[in-house]
């Protein structure tokens, strides 16, 4: 009897789980899949709405409509839920809806979908030319599109202007930007409203600009703008002050585009452009620079058609005698009108270091001109400046003494001339100033000598003292490590030119320069690298461990050069 009990427990629970669980399998089923489009025959310049419905519970809300990309281009897809409750059966409705554009005038084939065990039924749509399509209800609203050129070089600017001819209301609307691959899109200057007839019809037009700027060289199609508002209806069936609106849906033409590869025989920085130009502003008068006072020189770089990742970098060209102090190269791109223009500014502080007369170079920047399809140079040409000291010689600001200013014209006209006695004595009066001059003059002489010999034994001593230097660079190439290992950047350069001085043995104005100078190619490209991963537009990722090995090998080999000069010389004694 107990063993009969377990059995009858044991099947009440099986069928009790069946029961349970057969709904669920039932209800996890797709019943039906149906799709259609809200209308069949479109023009080329509408859309489409493809809807696609499943009745019951679906396992995936995703649906691929990979094979409509041939024939069609499509917007994002929607995605709805419903229940529906009739004498206690529900049923669930999922429903997906897609904006198609057709790529071209034919018929094509909307493909059967299957979900679940589910198939629809495949069927076609026809695209025929505007005008042939539902008759001119259908030209209330159009889009057209045209471009200046349709081949251009690679980066080169392509003024694109669309237009929204609405010959109704619009409850809203918006315009969506033309699509091309790989390439850079940007709207240049406001909207622009007017009215225009088109076939005896008044349209309210809406015209927008467009700069687009191919990345890439080939045939590529530019895909047109597209429309999507809702009109207002002539229809009756309104309710109070609210107006019954249709959808709305317009795509411009495309436009075939040909992009020109880099010419073979350009070797710069590719710039391709109508206009480029260089300026430059002084902080005061360059022709008459301060020994040991900096002087602030900005450059500016301008190029139309270009944004500003196109942009070379721009530096002056100094002499050896002069510190260059660059700051960070601001950038933007703005639009004049229907041209964008791309620019750059550079500041730098320099500091002359010697006395003298010294040319600047001439700051050139290569560009090949689109119009004339030449290479041209926009250059800021070479100048002369003078490096004058911090203060002149005090004797040559005293003003000579003239004779007639020390006696009094009355004297000179009434009365006779003086006697020798009185003219010695002016005489011996002059004499005096001349003889205290010429003694500030010679203390003025001895303080600068006693300054210029005391240097002298100080640069000696620095000379004959290989330990203290040694001491100094080691310090140094500790506190360059540890800035390097803590990503500093600011404390990096600030310790790594400090460092080159001292390990070279001269003066550094500029790092890689000096990198150039002595050839230490690794170290240069290490640098550059952590410099662009700062304050490059691409913030590239670079390696501290490769700058601190390649600044240790460079390191290695001055240590080097310099005990095989010591050692050949003799200069120091060998310990």
């Amino acid at each position: 009897m107990k063993h009969n009990s377990v059995w009858y427990f044991c099947l009440v629970i099986f069928f009790s789980t069946v029961a349970l669980l057969a709904p669920i399998t039932a209800i996890a089923k797709i019943t039906d899949l149906r799709v259609s489009v809200d209308k069949n025959p479109i023009m080329i310049d509408e859309a489409v709405q493809l809807i696609i419905s499943a009745e019951g519970e679906i396992t995936s809300r995703q649906i691929d409509l990979s094979s409509l990309e041939k024939d069609f281009r499509m917007s994002s897809t929607s995605i709805s839920q419903s229940t529906r409750s009739i004498n206690f059966n529900t049923t669930k409705t999922t429903t997906w809806v897609t904006q198609l554009f057709p790529k071209s005038v034919g018929t094509f084939t909307i493909p059967e979908f299957e979900m679940d065990g589910q198939k629809s039924k495949a069927f076609d749509v026809i695209v025929t030319p505007v005008g042939n399509g539902q008759g001119a209800a259908a030209r209330d609203f159009y889009v057209t599109a045209n471009v200046d050129m349709t081949t251009v070089y690679l980066q080169q600017q392509i003024k694109y202007t669309t237009k929204l001819l609405m010959a109704k209301d619009i409850q809203r609307g918006s315009l969506q930007a033309p699509e091309l691959d790989n390439a850079i899109i940007k709207q240049v200057g406001e909207d622009k409203e007017y009215e225009d007839f088109q076939n005896g019809v008044r349209y309210r037009v809406i015209e927008r600009t467009y700069a687009i700027i191919p990345q890439s060289s080939g045939s590529f199609s530019i895909s047109g703008t597209v429309f999507n508002g809702e009109a207002v209806t002539d229809s009756r069936q309104s309710f109070g002050f609210i107006s019954r609106t249709k959808p709305i849906n317009r795509v411009a033409p495309d436009i075939e585009l040909t992009v020109l590869p880099i010419p073979d025989n350009y070797q710069d920085h590719w710039l391709p452009s109508e206009f480029v130009q260089l300026n430059e502003e002084w902080q005061q008068d360059p022709k008459s620079i301060v020994l040991g006072q900096p002087i602030t020189r900005t450059i500016t770089l301008t190029a139309a058609g270009l944004v500003e990742e196109q942009l070379p970098e721009i530096m002056g060209m100094y002499p050896p005698d002069f510190k260059i102090y660059p700051d960070q190269a601001s950038t933007t791109t703005v639009d004049k009108g229907t041209v964008l223009f791309a620019q750059k500014i550079q500041s730098e502080a320099i500091i002359p270091n010697r006395v003298g007369k010294f040319v600047l170079g001439e700051v050139v920047v290569p560009w090949f001109n689109v119009v004339t399809k030449q290479t041209e140079y926009a250059k800021l040409p070479a100048r002369s400046v003078e490096v004058l000291p911090p203060s002149k010689d005090a004797v040559s600001n005293i003003e000579p003494i003239s004779p007639i200013n020390q006696k009094p014209a009355a004297i000179a006209t009434s009365q006779p001339p003086l006697s020798g006695a009185n003219t010695a004595s002016d005489e011996f009066r002059i004499d005096w100033l001349h003889i205290s001059l010429f003694a500030l003059w010679l203390v003025s002489l001895s303080i600068f000598g006693v300054i210029i010999i005391t240097n002298k034994r100080n640069d000696d001593a620095k000379q004959i003292s290989p330990v203290e230097s040694t001491a100094d660079e080691t310090a140094l190439w500790k506190r360059l490590q540890k800035a390097i290992d803590l990503s500093d950047v600011k404390e990096t350069n600030k310790t790594l030119e400090k460092w080159l001085s001292v390990i070279t043995e001269r003066p550094v104005h500029s790092i890689n320069q000096c990198f150039e100078a002595m050839n230490a190619n690794e170290c240069a490209a290490q640098y550059n690298t952590m410099m662009k991963s700062t304050y490059g537009a691409n913030q590239a990722s670079w390696q501290r461990e490769e700058l601190i090995l390649a600044l240790a090998s460079f390191r290695e080999s001055m240590m080097d050069k310099k005990h095989e000069l010591r050692d050949q010389f003799g200069l120091y004694p060998k310990t």
